[in-house]
């Protein structure tokens, strides 16, 4: 997800990489949980975190043929950066089958009146402000403040308003780095796609 321009898509695709250091910040501990489910996988960014902590991990992608909206299953965690159009839909199909859901959206999210009965049924636990706005495309920061909203059934992420430590100054290098090699590659890929 990131902030776009009135009827301008920023990138061919749709795809923003998460740039890593605001999940690596997140002040969780990882090994509570058993099992995971990516519903948006893009290149596997978070699913390789989710992996690299022992967690056994699936995932949805649709550019794979697997839609999210399918999925049927049942799991411990899903974590993911939905497409801020259709995140409404990725937490109403992902409350009733995880423990724990945990989705990157805008802080502005909060504020509609065409969602507020559905805030007042589905009320966050915890909101984890990123400090920094994250560069999805790795070519400067995004113009929207972000937090990672958390439903928790288990007490397992502590209640409330946090605020998730900004990137070091080696995060913020690698992370636009593989942000913008990531986006290359997804462009590729689709104007190859196209003339097939």
């Amino acid at each position: 997800m990131s902030s776009q321009r009135k009827n301008i898509r920023l990138n061919d695709t749709d795809f923003y990489p998460t740039p890593a250091w605001c999940y690596e910040n997140l002040d969780i501990d990882w090994t509570q949980f058993r099992s995971a489910h990516e519903p948006c996988r893009g290149d596997g960014r978070i699913q390789r975190f989710l992996q690299s902590h022992s967690i056994s991990t699936t995932h949805s992608e649709l550019a794979e043929g697997l839609d999210f909206f399918e999925w049927s299953d049942t799991t411990d965690l899903i974590l993911t950066n939905p497409p801020f159009s259709l995140a409404q839909q990725f937490i109403d199909h992902s409350l009733p089958r995880a423990n724990t859901v945990i989705m990157l959206l805008r802080i502005n999210f909060l504020g509609s009146v065409s969602r507020h009965d559905w805030w007042n049924s589905n009320k966050p636990d915890a909101l984890h402000i990123l400090s920094k706005r994250p560069s999805f495309t790795g070519t400067g920061v995004d113009s929207i403040d972000y937090a990672w909203y958390m439903w928790d059934k288990t007490g397992r992420v502590p209640a409330g308003i946090h605020f998730v430590k900004p990137p070091t100054r080696e995060q913020a290098h690698r992370d636009r780095e593989s942000c913008k090699t990531a986006l290359a590659n997804a462009n590729t890929a689709t104007n190859n796609s196209f003339f097939e």
